[in-house]
């Protein structure tokens, strides 16, 4: 069995590990293998009131075969408006998939992903059969579609700045008409699938996750908790594009086949929460759930073991690179360094910059199982409502459905635990988005602010959310001593801040020079503060930033309150760097997240002496209070 010059055991090196991955026995390999290089379309089949489609052609299909079904649409979240409205024949097919019938449709229509029970859908199928099979195989009918000249939509460009929203103190109490485009955003989440492409970039790029919908035959599968077929995807390498492949579990005779939306790996890791995991098709009362409270280098020239972007902008530190850590007084790594008992036993006058076990407050589920552990359900006061959607699913829900029923915002922004800027993150008020969002990857759901102080942009006149980044320094924990540079960053957002796009980038997101250097409004923070105090008059920012520097001491507190694993390690031998990002809640700080290794590409451009302070306050003991401030 070959085809040209690409042959089964080719097939098998490149894709092995995600046939195993999906389930799919190794007895249908073979058959994959040659459908896919053939580009048989004899997957367009189904039996029941799905497609409702009854003809002649009958064909037997027996258990041992595999389909192949195409991907309609295949999109980013966060690109997905975007596209929507560059392409009107996307929409028209979006609209015929998820049975949206025109402009002025807002109602939800019963679509065919309804879920109902095995024994309604039993009965449903006995009335549309005219005869039954005493065989244990399954009779199909030919529906005829291209599938394979379907469009493949992949990363467009993200949506343009949008300035005809409304000022963002009125937004929590606006509501803005659905159009088609909305529904379709809101209504894709019932029928979409997700799968990650592994890339060998920047060590914070691997694995970001797309997101696809089935064509016409795959969105009519139906659910069932006892389904006769799996679907799961597979990126073809040669054909450089992805597939659904659909496969028999059990024997069938005359009847619908049908699949688990809920069968991906948290339901398997979490059985417990199935009731959960179902809730963007069926809904259930689960109010109730609760959370339960859980020696330093002299002055004379340094020998620097480093791959930190930093060193080249060192001018006043008299050091050389070595390239073995043993022989070095100083380690200063981007990348994560795991050896500290080796260093302790072979270098100790090595300083490192990095702290054993700081993991627990630069990965964001750490950081907020450690704040959400104090003072109550809601976490203190200065960092927003967390949960864990890996461990605390069914806490999340009963949580929104409280708020829900009290009718307070309810809007979250939905975070990947180890990934920064802006990858993967969304922002939604959607449930059943949000139980999705969980099967591209472990996330967090925060509380988004839904009532930031704002920042009125002169470039376009814009009233934006705004994030600070606060660079801060740790020399030891226990007892903690820490420091913050003296000057921060701003980032600002673009679009006019409203509650009526949660997609929209350009509103809700303030990191654009990872992707868009063009969007990016560079202000220094003393041109900031003189701004920030003409437009609010009555506020001193002295005032402001003394709470920031509360706020970020607390928050390292917590994290040394506790012994490693869930608390950072006192090590001699460590210092760190962190970036801390912060946020402005009716005039209250704020903590967003500390960030490992911080980007100080921007900081060494502003501030030539940057790169000296950090080696300074870190290695040397060296504290210049014209630069930073202890805390």
């Amino acid at each position: 069995m070959e085809f040209g010059d690409y042959h089964f055991e080719h097939f098998l090196q490149g894709h092995k590990s995600q046939l195993e991955a999906g389930g799919i026995p190794p007895e249908l390999w073979g058959s994959l293998y040659s459908k896919l290089m053939q580009q048989v379309s004899d997957n367009i089949i189904v039996f029941g009131s799905s497609c409702r489609i009854f003809r002649t052609d009958v064909v037997t299909l027996k258990i041992r075969n595999v389909f192949l079904v195409d991907h309609a649409w295949t999109f980013r979240p966060l690109h997905a408006r975007a596209q929507l409205e560059e392409l009107p024949q996307l929409v028209d097919r979006m609209k015929s998939l998820l049975d949206i019938e025109g402009d002025d449709e807002c109602n939800e229509s019963v679509g065919e992903n309804e879920i109902t029970s095995d024994e309604q859908e039993r009965l449903k199928v006995e009335q549309q059969l005219q005869a039954s099979s005493n065989s244990c195989e399954l009779r199909l009918c030919w529906m005829r579609l291209h599938v394979f000249g379907c469009p493949l939509i992949i990363l467009l460009a993200a949506p343009l700045p949008r300035l005809e929203s409304v000022d963002a103190r009125l937004c929590y109490s606006v509501k803005e008409n659905n159009s088609v485009v909305d529904e379709i955003l809101q209504k894709m989440w019932k029928y979409i699938q997700t799968y990650t492409l592994k890339y060998k970039q920047e060590m914070d790029e691997e694995g970001l996750p797309l997101w696809y919908i089935m064509d016409e035959f795959g969105v009519r599968i139906s659910h069932s908790d006892t389904p006769n077929v799996r679907v799961v995807p597979l990126y073809f390498i040669p054909h450089n594009a992805a597939y659904s492949v659909i496969f028999l579990i059990k024997p069938v005779a005359d009847e619908e086949i049908c699949r688990d939306f809920a069968d991906h790996v948290i339901s398997r890791e979490h059985p417990e929460w199935r009731d959960f995991l179902m809730l963007p098709w069926v809904e259930i009362e689960l109010e109730h759930s609760g959370r339960t409270m859980d020696m330093l280098p002299s002055e004379s020239t340094q020998k620097v073991a480093a791959t930190l972007q930093l060193i080249e902008n060192l001018k006043e530190i008299d050091y050389v690179e070595v390239s073995d850590w043993r022989n070095a007084d100083v380690i200063w790594l981007r990348r994560h360094f795991h050896e500290f008992v080796q260093a302790c036993e072979e270098n100790s006058g090595v300083l490192i910059n990095q702290f054993p076990y700081e993991s627990c407050i630069t990965v964001k589920d750490l950081l907020s199982a450690i704040l959400m552990d104090q003072d109550s359900e809601d976490g203190p006061s200065w960092y927003q409502t967390c949960f864990n959607l890996y461990t605390e699913l069914p806490q999340f829900v009963s949580h929104y459905l409280r708020r829900k029923a009290s009718g307070l915002d309810n809007t979250w922004i939905i975070k990947p635990w180890n990934l920064a800027r802006n990858m993967d993150i969304h922002v939604s008020n959607d449930l059943g988005q949000i139980i999705r969002l969980m099967e591209s990857g472990p996330k967090i759901a925060c509380k988004y602010i839904e009532r930031p102080v704002l920042f009125n942009r002169a470039d376009n006149n814009c009233m934006v959310k705004f994030d600070l980044r606060f660079i801060m320094f740790v020399t030891d924990v226990r007892p903690l001593r820490a420091f913050v540079y003296n000057n921060f960053w701003i980032r600002f957002a673009i679009n006019e801040f409203s509650l009526h796009r949660l997609d929209d980038v350009d509103t809700h997101f303030t990191v654009f020079n990872y992707t868009d250097d063009v969007k990016v409004l560079q202000m220094n923070c003393a041109d900031f503060v003189k701004r920030f105090e003409d437009i609010y008059a009555c506020i001193k920012w002295s005032d402001i930033q003394s709470k920031i520097m509360v706020v970020l001491r607390k928050a390292v507190e917590a994290a040394c309150r506790f012994d490693p694993p869930r608390g950072i390690a006192k090590n001699v031998q460590s210092r760190a760097m962190y970036g801390a990002d912060i946020m402005l809640k009716e005039i209250l700080a704020t903590l967003l997240e500390f960030n490992f290794m911080p980007d100080c590409e921007r900081a060494c451009r502003y501030y030539p002496d940057f790169a000296d302070t950090v080696f300074q306050t870190l290695f040397l003991n060296n504290i210049n209070k014209d630069k930073v401030t202890e805390i």
